[in-house]
């Protein structure tokens, strides 16, 4: 089958026409402002490149992320004193981002396969059952020898295997877009992470795709 392929005391003087008068009022000072950690959403990139390129990619463990946190935070906001917390607001914060990092892997695996199936229909088909038919045999192609991951899944040549358009598209859309314009962090060496995780990132693209083509093909396999 062919396969085509992001307050300080105020006083205030006040002058009358007719006499002179000095009139002073006393405010009570303002207390003074907590420091806003609204910015820690601006740190969210540096996390991700450190969790691709920590040993469990899906379990991000807070001892291990802390640190990084810390060099982050002090980096990205070096007049604020400040200490990252395990159960504080930066840590929540991160941790809901890595959390929505993850689930992309597997909601843009969804789009793509989805996309595939709707733009590779033949105009010949003519019925339902068909079509069914159809989609079926495709995607089972996808999984024959994994062709899936080469640039040319007709072509399954080991020099260009994980440059199909479905690894690509996963990792742009799923990470790349997320860890752009991150920071440099010498504590982190953050420029040797972009390359050190891609390993990791690339494994996730392969297996959220696999698994969602094998998913599809036992749904389109006649019932019993």
């Amino acid at each position: 089958m062919s396969i085509t392929y992001p307050s300080k005391v105020l006083e205030q003087t006040c002058t009358t026409a007719k006499t002179s008068m000095t009139v002073t009022s006393t405010e009570k000072p303002n207390p003074p402002k907590k420091v806003k950690l609204e910015p820690a959403l601006l740190i969210i990139s540096e996390p991700i490149l450190m969790s691709a390129d920590m040993p469990k990619f899906w379990f991000i463990e807070a001892k291990k992320l802390l640190p990084g946190l810390q060099a982050i935070f002090d980096v990205a906001f070096p007049r604020i004193d400040h200490n990252v917390q395990p159960k504080g607001l930066i840590m929540g914060l991160v941790n809901q981002h890595l959390c929505s990092w993850l689930s992309n892997f597997g909601s843009t695996d969804i789009a793509l396969i989805t996309n595939f199936l709707a733009t590779s229909k033949d105009n010949d088909i003519g019925d339902e059952d068909n079509e069914d038919d159809y989609e079926q045999e495709l995607v089972a192609s996808l999984l024959e020898n994994w062709a899936f991951l080469y640039e040319d899944p007709e072509n399954c040549d080991p020099d260009k295997i994980y440059q199909s358009v479905f690894i690509l598209e996963m990792i742009e859309t799923a990470h790349i877009n997320a860890t752009a314009g991150s920071l440099n962090v010498p504590a982190l060496d953050t420029d040797a992470l972009q390359l050190k995780g891609m390993q990791a990132v690339i494994t996730a693209s392969a297996a959220a795709q696999s698994q969602r083509i094998f998913l599809i093909t036992s749904a389109l396999e006649p019932a019993a």
